[in-house]
């Protein structure tokens, strides 16, 4: 049965409230530990993922007498470099939610744990594409947080009515849409160009949609996706602010608050909307994010974030940070944290069963699925060096200290450099 929007969201108070709706602890064995505190860093920020995780972490501490979880958050632009120093130092927090691109860097620092040599891993059930991410050398480093997202083209209905428009399908409605929806009061599209790995997701789509490689960033694929990116700034439709804006919160505020009529985010936002009484099919609509040609496949990356657990802290500390996993990776609880997350579900199984109550604003991001990409196909641990030339190639072309094509030359010998290397 399919379940309302709205049904959903008075839902949500409750689903967070119970939250053994995220955790399932009596199908896990409690560790005999004494007093112990597991440091866990993330960069989660929406109001579902902070009340899934504070309500996880009082459950397994209430299910393990001495047990303290001490959670940080870090900003998306800075985890990674945080990640890398703690490893260099040899003090990394014992539980880590790595974005999904980031994983074999990790696992490259030989200073995770193989969660396959702890009883009770398993890769039953899973995508194929989400449990790989966290496999090298025929052992598997991670498991799935809360699933899998991606990215589409979300508008508000109000606006585009109200300038007589309808939602973009190709680049060249983008540009002429998101114009006529530019006032004094808000901008036609809140694009996020921060110098980070956020960027360079966002451009994916419409690079990759385009038949581009990074191999070969600075062919006319990459000139033109970037040149359309250039365009909509340069002619007053996004903010050169967005230079400095994050995908979320920074982009998404944006659009929420109405200053901007348009952006390509993600389904985590969805119960971030609700709470603001913002509806799909009301409020707010989704379309694929728009290509060049007519009849294009869109390519988006595939999105996401994985738990790994460090090996500086002990066998004891070991053990219980798996068991923290472990109790998110049943199908009822996986259910659940998906639905705060606003993430598609990583067992097959449960996400057939979630997408018969999610909705229909999840079938934009669904069908896209068919053709996505995971975004270190083919790179591997090269990929963040490949993404920090890509986006800061976004980040000169848009500023202006570089031409579009002078700053895909630089990237191109980057990138060079780095799948040489």
């Amino acid at each position: 049965m399919k379940l309302s929007i709205r049904k959903w969201h008075r839902g949500m108070a409750t689903l967070a409230a119970t939250t053994c709706a995220v955790v399932g602890l009596s199908q896990v064995a409690s560790s005999a530990a004494s007093t112990i505190t597991l440091t866990e860093e993330d960069y989660f920020n929406t109001p579902g993922q902070i009340s899934a995780l504070s309500a996880y972490n009082k459950q397994f501490e209430a299910a393990h007498p001495g047990v303290t979880i001490k959670r940080q958050y870090v900003p998306f632009a800075n985890l990674d470099t945080k990640l890398l120093t703690q490893a260099a130092g040899q003090d990394l927090p014992n539980l880590m939610a790595v974005d999904n691109p980031f994983v074999p860097t990790m696992i490259s620092t030989g200073l995770t744990v193989a969660l396959s040599d702890l009883k009770g891993f398993s890769t039953k059930g899973y995508y194929p594409a989400v449990i790989k991410e966290g496999l090298f050398n025929g052992k598997y480093y991670s498991y799935p947080v809360a699933g899998a997202n991606s990215i589409a083209l979300m508008y508000n209905i109000s606006m585009l009515k109200a300038a007589h428009v309808s939602p973009p399908r190709t680049w060249a409605q983008l540009v002429s849409v998101a114009k006529a929806l530019t006032t004094k009061q808000h901008y036609g599209i809140a694009l996020t160009c921060e110098p980070a790995e956020d960027t360079t997701w966002q451009w994916e789509p419409f690079f990759w949609s385009n038949g581009g490689s990074f191999a070969k960033i600075s062919g006319a694929p990459g000139v033109q996706a970037l040149s359309l990116w250039k365009q909509l700034v340069s002619d007053g439709s996004a903010s050169k602010a967005c230079l400095n804006w994050s995908q979320t919160p920074a982009a998404s505020s944006q659009f929420m608050a109405g200053k901007a009529a348009m952006m390509v985010n993600g389904p985590w936002n969805f119960p971030t909307l609700n709470l603001q009484h913002w509806y799909y099919g009301k409020q707010f609509g989704i379309v694929p994010v728009p290509v060049r040609v007519p009849g294009q496949h869109v390519v988006v990356p595939l999105g996401g974030e994985d738990w790994m657990i460090s090996n500086t802290g002990g066998s004891a500390a070991e053990q219980l940070a798996f068991e923290y996993i472990q109790g998110m990776q049943s199908p009822a609880k996986e259910l659940q944290l998906a639905k705060l997350f606003g993430y598609l579900p990583a067992k097959v199984s449960v996400a057939q069963t979630y997408l018969k109550q999610a909705g229909p604003e999840w079938k934009v991001y669904i069908d896209q699925t068919l053709y996505a990409h995971p975004r270190t196909l083919g790179l591997g641990v090269k990929y963040p060096k490949v993404s920090q030339a890509v986006w800061t190639a976004i980040q000169a072309a848009l500023s202006g200290s570089q031409t579009v094509k002078g700053a895909l030359a630089t990237a191109q010998s980057q990138i060079n450099s780095v799948l040489k290397g």
